[in-house]
């Protein structure tokens, strides 16, 4: 469900605004580690002008999209026990870091724990896990646990019907709402699109369809996949795959940064493309909006500019610019650093 990750060695492109030095972020840096090649990653907080760089972690696994607290006192993460993200035999857990004590604290040890993110509130985290599947689950469910690791449970999961086969990708909204993508496969068109439902399993509400397009056989999928809510939880913001290529690259999809309202989904719901117009087919995903609602975090890498450098973007929430911070992948924002 997530952008193809050998996108970050390739490229990408526009710079314009300069990014606030006093806001920071977390993101996942590339490091190069024998056992895990390209896709070695450490944790590192920074603020967007490339001051106060700190490295979190150090060693031989990944991890993986980390998300600030509410209070910014600390990171909950995928963490690659074995493996990497991916692969078919990875073994991953829910891991949290303490910006006070600098420790890191495995929160779940099933080995099939992923997508870790916070309430609102801070005091407990939702993840998608395939411990204990049911009978005819095709992927993994949803479950919320409290914030220390303890009281795991499981909220809700896909029922397998075509248009429920698997979930994905989730982002835990300020009004309470958590959104997750859905894989359907309906009259043999294959494509992902966004539902949201409450904490305890009720109310849940289709968001998007994926849009117009079925995915190509041997093709990243098509639709919608990296959520992110606006602070107020009225707006989504959504990396949309298509069937075709980015510009000056073969082998990849091409993915745009789309945003609309959280509302329940209709036809000819208003849908906004958010890509540069000068420079439409790249590959972009992972948003996140800024706590005062004007900026977007975002990976992007694009294939057919003088400036092929892939990483972490900033932008803002009308996408008319891209400015580079770093190379890296899967921003989060400081909450309480505007």
């Amino acid at each position: 469900m997530r952008l193809a990750l050998l996108a970050l060695a390739a490229l990408a492109c526009a710079r314009t605004a300069t990014p606030a030095s006093h806001a920071q972020m977390v993101y996942m840096a590339p490091v190069k580690v024998a056992a895990l090649g390209d896709a070695g990653y450490e944790l590192v907080v920074m603020d967007l002008d490339g001051s106060n760089r700190r490295q979190l972690t150090d060693n031989s696994v990944q991890e993986f999209l980390p998300h600030f607290s509410p209070d910014a006192t600390r990171l909950v993460y995928t963490k690659f026990t074995s493996g990497a993200y991916g692969q078919a035999d990875a073994q991953s857990v829910v891991a949290a870091y303490d910006f006070a004590t600098e420790r890191e604290i495995l929160l779940t040890d099933t080995g099939k724990d992923t997508y870790p993110v916070w309430s609102p509130d801070g005091k407990r985290i939702a993840f998608l896990s395939r411990r204990d599947l049911a009978p005819m689950q095709s992927g993994p469910a949803l479950f919320i646990m409290d914030a220390d690791g303890s009281s795991p449970r499981r909220i809700a999961e896909p029922s397998g019907a075509l248009d429920d086969q698997f979930w994905g990708d989730i982002a835990w909204s300020n009004d309470d709402w958590i959104l997750f993508v859905v894989a359907q496969n309906l009259g043999g068109c294959f494509k992902t699109r966004l539902d949201k439902i409450r904490p305890d399993g009720s109310g849940r509400t289709k968001v998007t369809d994926g849009g117009p397009y079925c995915t190509p056989a041997g093709m990243e999928q098509s639709g919608d996949a990296d959520p992110g809510f606006s602070p107020d939880g009225s707006r989504i913001y959504s990396s949309r795959g298509f069937p075709n290529p980015p510009s000056g690259a073969n082998g990849l999809a091409e993915r745009r940064m789309y945003a609309f309202s959280s509302a329940a989904w209709f036809t000819a719901k208003p849908e906004t493309d958010l890509s540069l117009p000068a420079q439409p087919s790249c590959i972009e995903g992972v948003p996140k909006a800024s706590p005062d609602a004007r900026r977007l975090l975002l990976f992007r890498a694009c294939f057919d500019s003088p400036d092929r450098r892939g990483g972490v973007y900033v932008s803002d929430v009308e996408g008319s610019y891209r400015t580079f911070v770093a190379e890296g992948f899967g921003p989060d924002w400081n909450p309480t650093i505007h």
